[in-house]
């Protein structure tokens, strides 16, 4: 059944979802998938612990051949190419897949049993996503709920974070700025919103209310500048996208001056 095999949809350009191949048991998948937290994979890698483990065991050694494809989501049709190397962790929550997609990293959101598109999010960011260091679909997307209200926030190509209303993908009108917070501002040093070298391809985290944000920088051992940006980790409001606080990773030098005095 698809939610012994959620972690299926890891590889490859087409997310695959399979099944037992008898009736009963697709019925049966149906009526499982809004289930408890013990069906669902709400966080990147399983909780916020990080276990990535899931106790569900109805597929074993026994089973495992008679798995058949119950449908296929074609990751190519998003974005202006291909993408080879397709690494996001699709979450399940009540029936629902929300991953990133496509060279672009459109956010997604499909419904688990019949692998029908419900909706699709796509930030358009022109040259400033051309730009970004971190590029084509990232690791995901992540999830937050307070019982009532549900959101998916991930971050864009060009280092932007969203937050869409789980149930329609539009954004939340009272995060940030149209739902959207820029991470290129408010980062305690000057940076250009289009050439600077930072981004994100991991995916937010979400602790208690506040989400959780880094930043990464082209691949590499050393960076390609001395003044090159910064890395700070910040925190900010998952309800208004106001920062909260802010990690300097690396220390301002007028701090390390006086250290040095």
């Amino acid at each position: 059944m698809f939610k012994m095999t959620r972690r299926r949809l890891l590889g490859g350009t087409v997310a695959v979802a399979a099944s037992i191949g008898t009736a009963p048991m697709r019925r049966a998948m149906a009526q499982d998938l809004p289930g408890g937290p013990d069906t669902e994979w709400r966080h990147y890698a399983a909780d916020q612990a990080n276990t990535r483990y899931s106790p569900l065991d109805q597929i074993n050694a026994d089973n495992f051949s008679d798995l058949q494809v119950a449908w296929s989501f074609k990751t190519d049709i998003l974005g202006a190419r291909k993408e080879y190397q397709f690494e996001p962790t699709p979450l399940l929550v009540k029936g629902r897949l929300f991953l990133t997609a496509g060279s672009r990293r459109d956010c997604v959101c499909i419904d688990a049993a019949t692998g029908e598109l419900l909706w699709m999010f796509r930030k358009d960011e022109g040259q400033r996503a051309l730009n970004s260091p971190r590029q084509l679909s990232g690791h995901g997307c992540s999830y937050w709920t307070d019982g009532k209200q549900e959101r998916i926030l991930f971050v864009t190509i060009g280092y932007q974070l969203v937050s869409l209303d789980a149930a329609t993908g539009i954004p939340d009108p009272a995060f940030g700025v149209n739902g959207v917070v820029d991470l290129k501002k408010d980062f305690d040093q000057e940076i250009d919103p289009e050439t600077a070298d930072v981004g994100l391809h991991a995916t937010p985290l979400v602790a208690r209310d506040t989400v959780v944000v880094g930043a990464a920088h082209t691949a590499g051992d050393v960076p390609a500048v001395r003044k090159n940006v910064k890395g700070y980790v910040r925190g900010f409001d998952v309800r208004t996208g106001k920062r909260k606080w802010i990690f300097h990773t690396i220390r301002k030098r007028a701090n390390m001056a006086m250290t040095a005095g």
